[in-house]
């Protein structure tokens, strides 16, 4: 590769003039450009695997146009099977076939298509899948790492170059520009980020002609004037590095992902008082009675206007949300899970055993977003997140002796259905019609889960088919998946763009897959699908505009987690889950790191609950009630950059992941084989004393709600101990606001 410093002026977005100065990696060097009298030097050291550079540069006189400086590194023997990353934003160049389709996009195969075309996406960011030049320019916002690289498939080397997401006071930006003809690729750092000529938006055309993911628009972006002695700043780490696959250059870029930035926590909001708060909002505004015997269900919105917020199977909180309530046994939450559970099962089951995915008012719809008559289309994932769940919530229920004998038989049946499925297909595709069991739209990531619940499934119902159709799916998706680097299409409303909510899924299913079979196999896809996962996680707190609502809100994002490609925000928590299955990847692995990414994502959730005293203001200029949360943690400027740092309005899916933390994420994790204590919760916790049968810890609230810890003492030898049901096994240690306490807890 050769490195390059660029020096471009602007006319609004549009570059006018382009200066570049050839450098030698790791060779400090001195230069100067024309414009605005530019002056400056680069200087290297070494650093942990790579180089860490500093360009600095003065101007002596007042810029006559707007500027930009940065670093550009080309591979002048670029071959276009490289997988081209940036975290969270781009998975393998996001090099599909792009349509411009309006939102919400559904985009149906056509005959003989379903399974040999490729990916669609909408037009997001990508790299061309023709011989035109293309190029992606993304903010340091639109990911969860400042940081952009590739993978050599052939040499197999990994490059991966990081930066700050702000240098002089401003944005930085990321690109990465590739010539087919040349067999080039240019990978650029700058400040300030100018995405040149056009922009990603989502949002209304400005022709009027509806509602798409738009990457067109006109971009809005200027470089900066700098004036006679003001100065500009990049600090920069570059790697090349060995990496025998695709897994282990994930690897390396999340072992150096913290190398120019990181994140700290605030202890604002504990575990209990965010689950109080959600809990109160799900009875008193989430259960909607339907029948004449007090039957009902825990819908997944708040407007019942709104045909997709009374039912949506799994996904976005559809018989997930109501798992909590069964831990709990408080009698009117209880109650209400209880009947949800039910509900599902009476009323929402096809014949052939599949769960609708949407239903209001008696009606059940399709996953096709036509919504003005029944239908039976299904997003293949949202059955699949149900089945793992309804499994979980029968084991607490048959333990309470509290399982109809129909219940069990209605739950073999949708697993039942997902083993005729692959049978059929030798996938799960991503939509099907359910009365037909016909694949619509196949070649996705998105229902991953399923390979967790089939093996559950055998534990619980002793089916070899259940089995034997999870190891045959797992493989599938580790093969055509994992290994690929590529995992798309959870959410119903992407087409097949890559996203965190499949990765999540696909890790879920691995580690239920090795928990139920022991098989050293899964462990090893586990780890991987982590490395990928935990890629769209924030590790570093971006600096909001400081009007913004999250600017005022002191929100830290470290830990949040970003959506998807199409939709570029982050979020509070994991859709739709704890995250303890990084709890049981330590279990299984010894490896701490697993439950630092576990501590950060816990703990970063509860910042967005809304309270009394600590209200969400909105774009909308209202406050979200209490007991609230949206999904937006804005670090994009994709729906525009008045929305940066703003929450939305309205109640969201990550208030069911808050339920699910406070019942699957210890508050504090104590491990008696090691003496490894982890805090999660908003809390501080030291040791006063370890021993091999007890350690004592002080305990401080600096919050100022009383906190109900949980507190789950272990030992990673007893394998058995920590499975599905472990939250009536943790102990639970009140403190008041700014109490300390120290307290024994015993080996178990």
């Amino acid at each position: 590769m050769i490195c390059n410093i660029v020096y471009r002026t602007y006319e609004g977005s549009c570059a006018v003039t382009l200066e570049r100065r050839g450098i030698q990696p790791g060779k400090n060097s001195v230069f100067a450009f024309r414009g605005g009298n530019c002056k400056g030097s680069l200087e290297w050291k070494a650093g942990k695997g790579g180089l860490e550079g500093n360009l600095s540069c003065r101007f002596d006189e007042e810029c006559p146009r707007p500027v930009s400086i940065g670093l550009e590194w080309v591979e002048e023997d670029w071959n276009r099977q490289n997988y081209v990353f940036a975290p969270a934003a781009v998975y393998d160049g996001n090099r599909f076939d792009s349509r411009p389709l309006p939102y919400p996009p559904f985009h149906r195969a056509g005959p003989g298509e379903i399974f040999g075309a490729p990916p669609v996406i909408t037009d997001i960011p990508h790299l061309s899948m023709g011989n035109e030049k293309s190029r992606i320019q993304l903010l340091s916002g639109d990911m969860s790492v400042p940081a952009i690289g590739f993978y050599n498939r052939l040499k197999k080397e990994g490059f991966l170059l990081f930066g700050k997401h702000r240098a002089a006071d401003r944005y930085t930006g990321f690109s990465i520009r590739e010539d087919p003809e040349q067999r080039t690729c240019s990978f650029t750092f700058q400040t300030p980020g100018v995405r040149e000529e056009t922009v990603y938006f989502f949002g209304e055309k400005e022709d009027g002609s509806g509602f798409f993911p738009d990457s067109g628009r006109k971009s809005e972006d200027e470089g900066r004037l700098f004036l006679a002695g003001e100065e500009a700043e990049l600090d920069f780490q570059v790697h090349v590095f060995a990496a025998d696959t695709l897994t282990a250059y994930f690897r390396c870029f999340n072992s150096l992902r913290f190398c120019r930035e990181t994140g700290s926590r605030e202890n604002v909001v504990p575990f209990s008082e965010g689950f109080r708060a959600v809990r109160e909002k799900y009875l008193r505004d989430n259960f909607l009675e339907e029948g004449e015997s007090g039957e009902g269900y825990f819908t997944v919105g708040t407007d019942r206007s709104v045909i997709q917020q009374h039912w949506q199977a799994g996904w976005v909180g559809g018989g997930i949300s109501n798992l909590p309530f069964l831990f709990l046994r408080e009698e009117e939450g209880f109650s209400k899970g209880l009947a949800t559970f039910r509900f599902i099962l009476d009323h929402l089951q096809n014949e052939k055993g599949w769960i609708s995915g949407i239903y209001a008012d008696g009606i059940c719809y399709g996953d096709a977003f036509v919504l003005d008559r029944p239908g039976s289309t299904l997003l293949v994932r949202k059955d699949a997140d149900l089945l793992y769940f309804l499994l979980k919530e029968l084991l607490i229920l048959d333990g309470k002796g509290l399982l109809r004998p129909k219940d069990k038989e209605k739950i073999a049946a949708q697993a039942d259905a997902f083993v005729r499925l692959f049978d059929r297909y030798g996938q799960i595709g991503q939509f099907i019609n359910i009365e037909t069991e016909e694949m619509i739209i196949g070649n996705s990531a998105g229902p991953a889960i399923a390979v967790g619940a089939l093996a559950l499934a055998w534990e619980i119902f002793g089916k070899k088919e259940y089995l034997d159709t999870a190891l045959a799916l797992g493989e599938y998706y580790a093969v055509n998946y994992v290994e690929k680097g590529i995992l798309n299409g959870g959410p119903g409303e992407i087409c097949q763009a890559p996203d965190s909510e499949s990765a999540f899924g696909m890790l879920e299913g691995f580690v239920q897959l090795y928990e139920t079979t022991g098989e050293e196999t899964w462990l090893a896809c586990a780890e991987a699908a982590f490395e990928i996962a935990v890629t769209w996680v924030v590790s570093y707190n971006f600096v909001f505009p400081e009007e913004s609502a999250a600017a005022v809100r002191k929100v830290h994002t470290l830990g949040t987690v970003f959506a998807n490609a199409q939709n570029k925000h982050s979020a509070p928590g994991i859709c739709t889950l704890s995250g303890n299955s990084l709890l049981k990847l330590y279990r299984f692995t010894g490896q701490v790191r697993y439950l630092d990414w576990l501590a950060e994502i816990a703990h970063s959730l509860q910042q967005f609950v809304s309270l009394p005293d600590r209200p969400v203001h909105t774009l909308a200029g209202t406050d979200l009630p209490e007991g609230y949360m949206n999904e937006r943690v804005q670090t994009s400027d994709w729906e525009g950059k008045e929305t940066v740092g703003g929450f939305l309005d309205g109640s969201n899916w990550p208030e069911v992941a808050c339920l699910l933390t406070y019942a699957e994420v210890p508050g504090i994790y104590i491990d008696f084989s090691c003496g490894l204590v982890r805090c999660c919760d908003h809390i501080r916790c030291r040791i006063l004393e370890a021993g091999e049968k007890a350690v004592r810890l002080e305990l401080v609230n600096p919050t100022a709600y009383t906190a109900v810890v949980t507190v789950l003492s272990d030992d990673i030898r007893q394998r058995e101990r920590v499975k599905h049901t472990y939250f009536s096994i943790m102990q639970r240690i009140c403190l008041k606001p700014q109490e300390k306490c120290t307290t024994l807890f015993s080996r178990p």
